[in-house]
This record gives C-alpha cells, sequence and structure tokens, in this order.
C-alpha cells in the first residue's frame, strides 16, 4: 500500500501552522503544507495525497480551480478533499460540479475536523462499480429534454422507453456525437436527427436566440450533443464518475448509427411537436 500524505493549502500562515501543528499530533502520517493553489497544484501533480484540505480565499488560483486541475491529474483524480471555508454555502456555489469535497465551518470544533480526516483517509482509491442503469442513464435524458425545449425551443417532448438497439438501424440523416470517457466507463453519446427534424430545430434556435446558424449547416448538431454533455458531466460528476472533458463532431449521410458488435447500444426515442429524434448512448466499463 502506497504511503499516505495529507496536503494542506491555505494562504493565512497563521492558521495553516495552526492547522499543522493540531493535525500533526493526531494523524499518523506526514503533513505537507502550500501557501497558495499552484503551489498545491505542482505537489498533486507528482504525488497522491490521502486527503486534501484547501482553505478558501487562495491566492493565484482559487479553491475550484485548484481543484479542477487536481481532478486532471493522474494522481489525485479520487482524493478525498476538504474545504475549509468560512462560509460553506457560498464554497458549495463554488464548487457545484465536482465531486468527492466535504465542507467544513472554520468556526466548527477541529476535533471534528481531526475525526473527518481520519475517516476519509482510509478510505482506498477504488473504482466506483458502473452500471448501465437509470442512475446513469436519466441524467441523459432530463438534459436532452430540458437543452431541446429552453435552447431549441422544441415542446411537448416526450421520451420513450430505452432499449438495446440489437440489429435495428436508425433512419436518421445527421448526428452529433462525442466521445465519453472516465476511470470507470468508456464509450459514446450520440443525439440523431432526419434532416427535416434537425432544420426545424436550427431554426427554432435562430428564433429564440438570433443565432446565425444556418440550417443546412450540420454543425449545430454538435453543438447541441455538446450541451446536453455539459448538463449530464456536472450531474455524474456529483455522483463520483469523474467524466474528461471532450470535443463533439458530427456523423452525416444515411444511417449513422454508433455501431460496434462488441458494445451494444442504447437506444433513447423522444416524440415531440416537430418529430422524432433519438439518443445513442454506447458505454463499457474500463
Amino acid at each position: 500500500m502506497d504511503k499516505k500524505y495529507l496536503l494542506i493549502v491555505e494562504k493565512d500562515e497563521e492558521l495553516r501552522g495552526k492547522l499543522l501543528e493540531t493535525l500533526k499530533e493526531k494523524i499518523e502520517f506526514p503533513i505537507i503544507t502550500a501557501s497558495d493553489g499552484v503551489q498545491a497544484y505542482q505537489k498533486t501533480r507528482n504525488q497522491h495525497f490521502a486527503v486534501v484540505i484547501v482553505g478558501d480565499n487562495l491566492a493565484k488560483i482559487d479553491g475550484s480551480q485548484l481543484i479542477a486541475a487536481m481532478r486532471e491529474t493522474h494522481h489525485n483524480v479520487h482524493t478525498p478533499i476538504i474545504m475549509f471555508t468560512g462560509n460553506v454555502q457560498e464554497t458549495k456555489n463554488n464548487t457545484r460540479g465536482h465531486d468527492l469535497i466535504d465542507y467544513f465551518e472554520k468556526t466548527e470544533n477541529t476535533e471534528t475536523l481531526i475525526e473527518k480526516v481520519k475517516s476519509l483517509s482510509v478510505i482506498e482509491k477504488s473504482k466506483k462499480r458502473f452500471k448501465l442503469d437509470v442512475d446513469f442513464i436519466n441524467p441523459f435524458i432530463d438534459s436532452s429534454m430540458k437543452t431541446l425545449n429552453s435552447l431549441c425551443g422544441v415542446n411537448h417532448i416526450t421520451a420513450k422507453k430505452p432499449f438495446l438497439q440489437d440489429n435495428q438501424i436508425l433512419d436518421v440523416d445527421i448526428t452529433g456525437v462525442l466521445a465519453i470517457t472516465s476511470p470507470f466507463f468508456k464509450g459514446h453519446i450520440a443525439i440523431s436527427f432526419k434532416k427535416p427534424v434537425y432544420e426545424s430545430i436550427i431554426g427554432k434556435i435562430m428564433q429564440e436566440s438570433h443565432s446565425k446558424l444556418d440550417p443546412h449547416d450540420t454543425n449545430g448538431a454538435a453543438e447541441i450533443i455538446n450541451i446536453i454533455f455539459g448538463q449530464t458531466k456536472a450531474i455524474l460528476n456529483q455522483k463520483g464518475y469523474s467524466i474528461e472533458r471532450a470535443v463533439p463532431s458530427v456523423l452525416t449521410g444515411k444511417n449513422n448509427n454508433l455501431k460496434n458488435n462488441k458494445i451494444p447500444v442504447l437506444l433513447v426515442p423522444f416524440n415531440s411537436e416537430i418529430g422524432d429524434f433519438w439518443i445513442q448512448i454506447r458505454v463499457k466499463a474500463s
């Protein structure tokens, strides 16, 4: 088992010193400190920490930026973080979308902090068991409906029961597709339209937001799936999936399906006032 370390990131020298003195008497593993976000990020790039305590109002990069950067490192993707803050609600708002975070009010008893560090430090890095279930699928469905309604002005959207594609070929013309990766799975998500439905949606976007998108330009499909992905990613990452950033692309031509004989494709059909469209989800546990 790797040796454990605790990292304290706090700009106030006096407070940082008090935390160090208090914790080193109760914690059996070494404690490393950093005075600003950049210094902390450099340390997390090269070393795994059992727990990281992050103070608020950091210099150079703030706490939420530090957390986002840490989650991109190899060593600390799943490291538990304690936000040591003077305003828990504000800090929660600033770190929304990040996972594995506990919040500790600076006015709380330090014994509570010590117990929290001890409990989090015994959690070993392990893979979240991935299941293609409703907890994973529903955020894609909800985000698709919200995006098509609020961004595109499409009304009366109904999601039908998802099913495995098997040998079925979708009769579609335009598909926005995006690769999704996480420590727990990899695959693709896509949104597919027949040409008349796609052109109607782009027309509605132009009316709603005065967009300069051309209904005959297929790039709008990439933008739609990117927005759906962004909303879904925020929800799933709160559940601990640690989904990484991705770049969308577009498939055109008849029957542009996500084909892969080894990984089944889950289809989610939607009805709307302007016609049908489909979400395709193809993922496999890593």
